[in-house]
């Protein structure tokens, strides 16, 4: 059977137009599909990125701002009357009394609490009662005994409350095993001395209760929030700290980011963690959801996009079949199809079936046709390319300094791309009382290192611009925090670039900051000094790069100053060896007295000539100080 479908589809036109019709049909929505499932998958990350960073946010505010709330409910509760009384008689029942009565107003946010002597022993303790009892329940049985909490040590050298992670156990014989929040406040008399401490235990649960309330109904999103030293983890009721065991386990990420964890023994989640909060025990939330749940939608729509795609292939092919039956059609429809396509209608195709030599002809005519139309929709997308590569280095060529003048000097410079667009920039500002070069050369070349370059000369003209008397470390640093938020952060590249800027200071001395290549003085007939131009790559870091220092030189009347970047020296010949700069400083040693423009087309001639080929940007500025300084 498929033989006969196969030697029926080499001999029918018929039945070979339906097969390419619904095979590009196929592959057509294949594509469609893929870039919906991108871009659908795109849409879908985002919108989970963006609600669990959001929740993960209003539950770690709720969170500290509990904490908040219950400190201020135990600070209160030491500058209470009843506890000095209690302290100063001897007689618990003023402090116990009150907190019995006060405890339960907390609703449960506060488990237990305690009035303890400077020593730390317990004067008077209480724990909340279940329900909706209205006093709490004393702990007679606790008195007189020592308790030892870290922040009783706090407290007592001026700290208004203090939040410790301990086990509940040190502070209540015979609670349950598990840490809580112990909020510390000191209690003064009226001199100000300190005569005793309050002490506040936030368990586990009530904190859990408080996500829970903030979590709502949306069981699928779930909150854990952990201290940094990960003594106390809770979540919603019900879940207890071995189930967050695994999730915890987990290596954190980038607060704020997006995170695939994989806990042991469960299913992959999608989380956003917050940032540790700065006041103790520095509490850190983690918001996740399954992968199954975040991508549930997008499961769904595939499916939707499959029976889509299966329906539009059966409709296709019994399209195709109705319209390849209607294809015969006589001699005459090549006749006016070579007449359409004569006129400039690459879309003209004549549907027959033939099996003579006529039906060769339709077959070549229609791969002709389609071949035309696919070369001329090429043609154009290569002349669309030229013209956009062609304005990018007209753009590029516009910015460059045209006839640069300074007074005192000649000046030449040349720029040699290794593509349309090079990453190699310089520029001359000239000022009133000065003029600054910049030489510079971005890692690659190409479009990306382009935009780099002109994104550089933009920010070193601004910062010169707005004070041309300012130090090249402040150009270097300006041009780095444009080019690290710019490309590193935004655009999400690491090119980076080394940049030199030179400050004519006046009589020939020149201040310099950034790393380039080094600096060639021709001071006289083979005298070649070369100047190391110290410093660190530009873009990489934020803020001021560190160990930009600045440097001086001096060029004296009738002397070349000489910059290139590495495309210069790292021409390459035959054999793999590089044009160098000793090579370079024996071309220019032999230039004294010659004119910019003159050393500017030697050096060039002689990289040119040595270089098998080019593989970077090449660029060349040329200074030549005049003996008369005009």
């Amino acid at each position: 059977m498929f033989a006969f479908v196969a030697q029926r589809t080499r001999t029918s036109l018929r039945l070979r137009l339906l097969v390419a019709t619904v095979a590009l049909l196929a592959l057509a929505l294949a594509a469609a599909a893929m870039a919906f499932e991108r871009v659908a998958r795109s849409v879908v990350v985002d919108a989970v990125h963006s609600h669990l960073a959001a929740r993960a946010k209003e539950v770690h505010e709720a969170v500290v701002r509990f904490q908040g709330e219950r400190a201020l409910t135990v600070r209160n509760w030491a500058e209470a009357e009843a506890m000095q009384m209690s302290l100063d008689t001897g007689d618990p029942k003023f402090a116990e009394d009150y907190l019995r009565r006060t405890i339960q107003d907390q609703g449960g946010a506060i488990g237990a609490a305690a009035l303890l002597a400077p020593d730390g022993e317990i004067r008077a303790a209480v724990r909340a009662a279940p329900g909706a009892a209205p006093r709490g329940i004393g702990l007679g049985e606790m008195r007189g005994i020592v308790v030892d909490l870290p922040g009783l040590a706090h407290a007592g050298q001026g700290a208004a409350v203090t939040a410790d992670v301990v086990p509940l156990a040190r502070l209540l014989r015979g609670a349950p095993e598990g840490n809580a929040l112990v909020l510390t406040a000191p209690v003064r008399d009226f001199a100000g001395d300190l005569c005793g401490y309050v002490v506040g235990a936030v368990t586990r649960d009530a904190l859990a209760r408080l996500l829970g309330e903030v979590s709502g109904r949306d069981g699928d999103y779930r909150p854990v929030v952990a201290d940094a030293a990960g003594a106390l983890t809770f979540s919603t009721p019900g879940i207890d700290a071995a189930a967050l065991a695994p999730v915890l386990a987990v290596p954190a990420g980038t607060p704020g980011t997006l995170e695939r964890l994989e806990p042991a023994g469960g299913d992959p989640a999608l989380a956003v963690r917050t940032q540790a909060a700065t006041a103790a025990p520095r509490w850190a939330t983690l918001m996740l959801v399954p992968e199954r749940v975040a991508y549930g939608k997008l499961t769904w729509l595939r499916v939707v996009l499959g029976l889509l795609y299966a329906g539009v292939l059966l409709a296709a092919a019994g399209a195709g079949v109705a319209a390849v039956r209607q294809a015969s059609r006589p001699l005459v429809d090549v006749s006016a199809s070579m007449a359409r396509v004569s006129r400039g209608d690459l879309t003209a195709r004549v549907h027959a079936e033939y099996r003579d030599e006529l039906g060769d002809l339709v077959r070549s005519f229609n791969v002709m046709v389609e071949e035309v139309a696919r070369s001329r929709d090429e043609l154009q997308r290569t002349e669309a390319l030229r013209r956009e590569v062609q304005i990018a280095h007209q753009i590029q060529t516009a910015i460059l300094p045209v006839s640069p003048a300074v007074p005192g000097y000649e000046v030449a410079a040349r720029m040699k791309p290794a593509d349309d667009v090079g990453g190699d920039l310089y520029d001359i500002l000239a000022f009133e009382d000065g003029f600054w070069v910049l030489v510079g050369d971005v890692s690659g070349h190409g479009i990306n290192s382009g935009l780099v370059m002109m994104m550089a000369q933009a920010a070193a003209y601004g910062a010169i611009a707005e004070d041309p008397r300012c130090s090249p470390r402040h150009v270097i640093a300006a041009v780095n925090r444009v080019v690290h938020e710019n490309v590193r952060r935004r655009m999400g590249r690491d090119d980076y670039l080394t940049l030199m800027a030179a400050r004519h200071l006046g009589d020939g001395r020149f201040v310099a900051a950034g790393a380039h290549q080094p600096i060639f003085v021709v001071r006289g007939p083979g005298a070649v000094e070369v100047v190391d131009s110290p410093g660190p790559w530009v873009g990489l870091t934020a803020g001021v790069p560190p160990g930009v220092t600045e440097y001086e030189f001096q060029v004296g009347p009738g002397e070349l100053l000489c910059l290139v970047t590495d495309g210069m020296l790292e021409a390459p010949a035959a054999g793999g060896e590089l044009f160098g700069e000793d090579r370079l400083a024996q071309v220019l040693g032999d230039l004294h007295g010659a004119s910019a423009p003159q050393a500017l087309g030697t050096v060039f001639s002689a990289v040119e000539a040595f270089a098998a080929s080019q593989e970077d940007d090449m660029t060349t500025v040329v200074l030549r100080r005049k003996n008369d300084d005009r």
